[in-house]
């Protein structure tokens, strides 16, 4: 069916039915969704931040991304691209509530804030893809989240950041560069310490699975988290 054609049909079938159902094309939001899927879409009062919204976008038809944030506006990204879409309410059509008869998975805050510094390396390297495809924000975000990690990477704790340990239990990391200071309690310092020398993630998770006596399924969600916050501030690079 025609994109503009549906996007004329959708909000009357959504209004008399209350959900409808449409096949993903494309790979904007692969891994989330892949092409042919098919998904269930409601209307709702209000959005939250991490719903994949269903809207009319400027001259290109219906897209189908993720709202990262909002203002008077929302803006909304593919979790596999890397443009930042702004829209007002009423371009918005509806949510995915389903993915082939399965609720859509929730994402943590942590992914959100790192699918948006993407966008934000996006713009930075004047919106040339190959040199964002360059930056540790998107090769941390291509492992975690897309899966795409080719080879192994390395993850280092910086040379670049003063870290200052008042005790045991309090460390604080200050940036020359920006003049802000982040503080870590005692499982980042362990982490943090683990990282003096380059490691993968399945190494990290070895040194800390003899520190906590626990299983890399029990701490695995917790490190990518605690990854995806310290390299987003420059504490820990990709080596």
């Amino acid at each position: 069916m025609n994109n503009n054609l549906i996007i004329k049909i959708l909000p009357a079938v959504l209004k008399t039915k209350g959900q409808a159902e449409l096949t993903v094309t494309g790979t904007s939001m692969e891994p989330t969704l892949i092409e042919g899927d098919l998904i269930t879409i409601i209307k709702c009062d209000n959005y939250t931040i991490g719903d994949i919204l269903v809207f009319d976008y400027k001259n290109e038809g219906l897209l189908v991304h993720r709202l990262l944030k909002t203002s008077n506006r929302y803006f909304c990204k593919g979790d596999n691209s890397f443009r930042l879409e702004d829209m007002p309410a009423e371009n918005i059509i509806g949510k995915v509530t389903a993915v082939n008869g399965v609720p859509i998975a929730v994402w943590q805050k942590w992914k959100m804030d790192l699918s948006y510094a993407v966008n934000r390396s996006f713009v930075k390297s004047k919106y040339d893809i190959t040199n964002t495809m360059q930056t540790d924000i998107y090769k941390l975000y291509s492992a975690l989240i897309l899966g795409k990690e080719e080879n192994k990477m390395n993850y280092k704790k910086t040379d670049k950041m003063d870290f200052i340990l008042s005790d045991e239990t309090s460390l604080a990391v200050f940036d020359p560069e920006s003049n802000n200071t982040y503080f870590f309690d005692e499982t980042g310092i362990d982490i943090l310490n683990c990282l003096d020398i380059p490691c993968d993630i399945e190494m990290l998770l070895d040194m800390l699975c003899n520190i906590y006596s626990a299983s890399p399924e029990d701490i695995r969600a917790d490190v990518e988290e605690f990854l995806a916050d310290t390299v987003t501030k420059g504490i820990v690079e990709i080596v």
